[in-house]
């Protein structure tokens, strides 16, 4: 499969959080295996996004950052030279199977120690760039 820089980028820091979450270990190795996938484009995008910052953008000394001020004249040339990085597509073919989340997962009860299942709830701007091509619902969709 073909990706976008785009899809890299905001996938992984999403994959990250969902790997935070105790899964069932066929979704918790999809997940790992999709970061380990993303991981090297990740970081090379990331790389470039930060030597635009670099470059366009002003230091703070106080807060010993870098930024791209919105208001600053700079700001639409950084703009257009990341959207044209976002835009384009990542080399090399990727093989991935898309991650079927379970609609339930089982706890268990701190004080009790009684197993249920619940409804598996995630915000939805985690799932936001992960639908389309990373992750589906263990019934098919």
């Amino acid at each position: 499969m073909k990706l976008q820089n785009q899809d890299i980028w905001l996938a992984y820091p999403k994959l990250v959080q969902l790997s935070k979450i105790k899964f069932p270990v066929k979704v918790g190795l999809g997940i790992a295996k999709l970061l380990i996938t993303l991981q090297q484009p990740y970081v090379a995008i990331e790389r470039e996004r930060i030597k635009l910052v670099n470059h366009y953008g002003v230091v703070d000394t106080e807060k010993k950052t870098v930024t791209v001020d919105q208001s600053s004249p700079e700001y639409g040339d950084y703009s257009v030279e990341f959207g044209q990085l976002l835009s384009t597509y990542w080399d090399d073919e990727f093989q991935f199977e898309r991650v079927k989340l379970p609609e339930q997962i089982t706890v268990t009860c701190g004080s009790c120690g009684k197993k249920t299942n619940i409804n598996f709830i995630v915000d939805p701007q985690v799932l936001l760039p992960l639908e389309e091509k990373f992750v589906g619902l263990q019934d098919g969709s």
